[in-house]
């Protein structure tokens, strides 16, 4: 993907693109587009998935999706990660044992739909409701790798500034340009100038 850019035949406007778009001289970069997006698919048929990642269009912020192919993912902030690490174990057993387990959170909830051993994660109000169902083997498999997506979202969290500060680094150059030297070393500065050279 790279951004579109008007060619020189007198200012013809720009072409949409899936990563970006342009307004009035503006960039505006696409909300769903993800940096340094780390995926793990939650079953064999890789329907389902957890992703952590960078999101230009929060400011940069690392953010955790649960999703699948259609519908639109989850996003959930530090806190509803929070509460799902604390509750994910008793929502397996309830499900396992068939037994209803409810948990809400300002916005998020996660709450069991037991006929068909499935959990049901929502984030969001009325229109801007947001859901994604979760079978109980699937649900396992996050368990298990739960603690690698968390300590992911913390290293992410602890690289914001300096991804920040390298980001106003590189704005205007037209090629690589080294990280500080005290620049985090969870993040891989080629890769993060490439994603971001091809939204800009």
């Amino acid at each position: 993907m790279s951004a579109a850019a008007a060619d020189g035949d007198g200012g013809a406007p720009p072409n949409s693109v899936d990563a970006c778009t342009y307004l009035e001289g503006q960039l505006l970069i696409n909300p769903n587009k993800v940096l340094f997006r780390r995926i793990f698919f939650l079953d064999p048929e890789k329907t389902k998935y957890i992703s952590v990642g960078f999101y230009p269009a929060r400011n940069y912020q690392p953010t955790v999706e649960i999703g699948s192919p259609k519908p639109a993912p989850v996003i959930l902030t530090d806190q509803h990660v929070k509460t799902l690490s604390e509750h994910l174990p008793a929502q397996i057993d309830g499900l396992w044992r068939g037994d209803l387990y409810n948990v809400m959170d300002g916005e998020f909830a996660m709450h069991s739909a037991s006929p068909f051993n499935t959990a049901i994660l929502t984030v969001g109000k009325k229109k801007n409701r947001r859901s994604v169902l979760i079978k109980l083997n699937d649900l396992r498999y996050l368990s298990y790798i739960f603690p690698v997506v968390e300590n992911q979202l913390i290293k992410y969290t602890e690289a914001v500034p300096n991804v920040m500060n390298y980001i106003l680094q590189i704005l205007d150059s037209t090629s690589y340009v080294d990280p500080t030297t005290i620049a985090n070393n969870n993040i891989l500065y080629y890769q993060l100038y490439e994603e971001l050279k091809m939204i800009m």
